[in-house]
């Protein structure tokens, strides 16, 4: 584990902290080349504006997650709740409320919310990726005690070999990537690859939590999880209510067609 990565003149770079700037800056770089491979009429200025706000919401949301999670230390310790030095943010509250920020701001700036969603969607993957290469470094995050061949030592707090879970949601998220890029020009509604990647991130996180430690609403089942099942719910059938509105569009289209014909 290596949680400060540079110490330069008695000041010191976090593993995670470097991580989640370089993902945040790979995001703004990618959201310009595709905003220009699809023709939207979008300033990089813009493009920045909003990835500021896009963060600060992430930020704040990820940050109420994490203390929702683990309210039962912050009731114990309220002084920590805004100490954020390494770590101690939650993806799934960070999801919501970039999302969120970024919704106010295109709606107020007028650019089209759901187009920009979809081409979001592959970076946020993207950047999910590296950021758990600062959870490894980090040594948050971790997984269960195993002995399994490849499992290790990847807890900052302790010794033992464990399941590397930064590595799994790592290589999973590497694959979302890879999917939601595929289908980046899809002819589907707008929206549909953002809302493909929620759903299948909460499928490859509910799969990683059981490998994982952390907080529990049942014997069975992680907070986590539950977070996941609701997610996932709620973005699998946002899908299909929006698939079946577009499906039925098209065909209202095709026929006002044939008739014009």
């Amino acid at each position: 584990m290596k949680p400060v990565l540079i110490q330069f003149y008695g000041i010191e770079i976090y593993s995670y902290g470097l991580m989640l700037a370089i993902a945040f800056l790979a995001g703004i770089l990618g959201m310009k080349r595709m905003i220009r491979q699809k023709g939207l009429d979008v300033s990089f200025d813009t493009v920045i504006d909003l990835a500021v706000w896009v963060l600060i919401g992430a930020i704040v949301g990820a940050r109420l997650a994490y203390i929702i999670t683990d309210f039962r230390y912050f009731l114990s310790f309220p002084g920590e709740i805004f100490k954020i030095n390494s770590g101690g943010l939650a993806f799934h509250g960070g999801l919501i409320g970039g999302f969120g920020a970024g919704y106010w701001f295109t709606r107020v700036r007028r650019i089209p919310t759901w187009q920009l969603a979809d081409l979001a969607a592959p970076l946020i993957a993207l950047g999910y990726a590296l950021v758990r290469v600062g959870c490894l470094l980090n040594g948050c995050c971790y997984g269960k005690p195993s002995a399994l061949p490849w499992a290790l030592r990847c807890a900052a707090h302790d010794s033992l070999l464990r399941h590397p879970t930064q590595l799994y949601s790592l290589i999973g998220s590497l694959i979302l990537a890879f999917i939601l890029l595929r289908l980046r020009n899809h002819k589907q509604f707008r929206g549909f690859l953002f809302l493909l990647y929620v759903g299948l991130y909460s499928i490859l996180r509910f799969g990683v939590e059981f490998f994982r430690e952390g907080p529990m609403i049942f014997p069975w089942l992680s907070f986590a999880q539950g977070v996941c099942l609701l997610l996932g719910l709620f973005a699998f059938t946002l899908m299909g209510w929006q698939m079946s509105r577009f499906k039925k569009g098209r065909m209202n289209q095709d026929a006002v067609s044939e008739i014009h014909r």
